[in-house]
């Protein structure tokens, strides 16, 4: 007969040797092997322990990078205070309560203390329905649970009706304490501790001390303010070398892709007429009360849109955003009651086909021509097609562009500017079959400014 610890564990046909029946010990193997680990074996790092050493001492802001282990070091702490928790609530035993911004975080608390203790946690995160609860309900739950996860609008509710005091928390955890610098309800529970004689310990979790940019001589001054706000020291690891062991770094890399020559002079022509037409509409003094609408504003926005795109992008860009433009102008025109109105949407509209018209004079519309975007795209494409499969790189070639079906492409012709008729034309559309998504090793954002730069950078 085996021995319990030396049984193996079948899973679908996989056979996988426990933790303690491994000659190498709890830490083996590959990823997958190491699921075989049950997971509240977790060792404290170093710095863990620092900060944990500080938190037992005094109120404190623990300052690591995200997956650094901040909720570990507070799920320690409360361990450590546990004796104080572990008591009857109806005979002067206190509580522990962790606080969070919102209700789908409550339960990556929740499994975070169930996983590394014994303790007994309940968790709350609907306002409305806890709103109705009565002493007696909520008297209930302190009684049956130790430790109280809720989201900060519960727990400013619980603690203004009086429901739980102050006095009866042993310790009070801020998950993203770096809001309490803001009107949020973190900053009206603090102010709540002003006035308690027994206030419980605090220890506050962030990823981002500054809510927001910060010039670097406020920074100093803006750590300070959040330290006042929560009763605390702000403290971080002394060894950020070894923090850097544990916390992802990524590999930043900036590239300059120089300027945009155009030997054609195009661009240079398209910037001076849209800088033109902006400049005009700017100059119209037309009276606007309050109430109404500002004629000029959507023709400025488009057009300085098309202008952003051009200088980001390029002239075949600015063409293609340019064909988007007017399409979307024709139906603020077939709606547009106010005249002058009208008139400002109908000269956009017009300035637009005359950017198209003169880049039809130096590139085809069906045609992607690399002359005709800017450095900062071309690069883009050589980062991109080192990720791609080859069978992907072959079918989305610029060849493959430009010899594509041409029912696939926008043209600037009037009938397409119905919604109806795009409609029908996707839904004809044969599906592309790329190879499995789990076969490319490329997985990214790219960010753009404008909505306009995100759509025709897709194109």
């Amino acid at each position: 007969m085996k021995s319990p610890a030396l049984q193996p564990l079948s899973m679908a046909g996989l056979q996988l040797m426990t933790p303690a029946s491994s000659p190498m010990g709890p830490f083996f193997g590959l990823p997958w092997q190491q699921e075989a680990i049950h997971d509240n074996i977790y060792t404290p790092r170093k710095y863990q322990v620092e900060l944990l050493e500080a938190a037992l001492d005094h109120n404190t802001i623990v300052c690591l990078n995200t997956g650094s282990g901040k909720t570990f070091i507070a799920v320690l702490l409360t361990k450590e205070l546990s004796y104080q928790i572990r008591g009857d609530f109806n005979r002067n035993g206190k509580r522990t309560v962790f606080l969070v911004n919102s209700a789908n975080q409550v339960a990556q608390q929740v499994s975070a203390v169930r996983t590394h203790s014994d303790l007994k946690v309940g968790e709350y995160s609907n306002l409305e329905v806890s709103a109705s609860w009565t002493k007696e309900k909520w008297n209930q739950e302190f009684t049956k649970h130790q430790v109280l996860v809720m989201t900060c609008y519960v727990a400013l509710n619980v603690l203004k009706n009086g429901y739980l005091s102050l006095s009866d928390i042993n310790l009070l955890v801020f998950d993203e304490c770096h809001l309490a610098i803001l009107d949020h309800p973190y900053r009206e529970i603090m102010k709540l501790c002003e006035n308690c004689p027994s206030c419980p310990r605090i220890l506050g979790l962030t990823a981002s001390i500054l809510n927001g940019k910060c010039d670097p001589e406020e920074l100093e001054e803006k750590i300070q303010k959040l330290e006042k706000i929560l009763k605390s020291n702000a403290e971080t690891a002394t060894d950020l070398v070894v923090l850097d062991r544990y916390t992802s770094q990524p590999c930043e890399i900036v590239v300059d892709c120089g300027p945009f020559t155009d030997r054609s002079g195009l661009y240079e022509r398209l910037l001076m007429e849209l800088e033109e037409a902006l400049n005009f509409i700017n100059d119209c003094n037309i009276s606007v009360h309050s109430k109404e609408r500002d004629s000029t504003l959507i023709s400025k926005q488009i057009l300085s849109d098309c202008r952003a795109v051009l200088v980001v992008l390029g002239p075949w860009c600015a063409d293609k955003v340019a064909g988007m433009m007017v399409r979307e102008l024709q139906k603020h025109i077939k709606h547009e009651q106010e005249e002058l109105h009208r008139k400002f949407l109908l000269f956009t509209d017009t300035f637009l086909r005359k950017i198209h018209a003169l880049c039809e004079e130096h590139f085809s519309p069906a045609s992607l021509d690399l002359k005709f975007v800017t450095p900062k795209v071309i690069k883009l494409l050589e980062i991109l097609r080192k990720y791609k499969p080859y069978e992907r790189q072959q079918f989305e070639s610029v060849e493959w562009y430009n010899n594509r079906n041409q029912d696939n492409y926008v043209s600037w012709s009037d009938s397409e500017d119905d919604e109806e008729d795009e409609e029908i034309e996707e839904k004809e559309k044969p599906e592309t079959n790329f190879p499995s998504p789990f076969t490319n090793i490329l997985c990214g954002i790219i960010f753009v400014e404008r909505r306009y730069t995100a759509v025709v950078l897709n194109r």
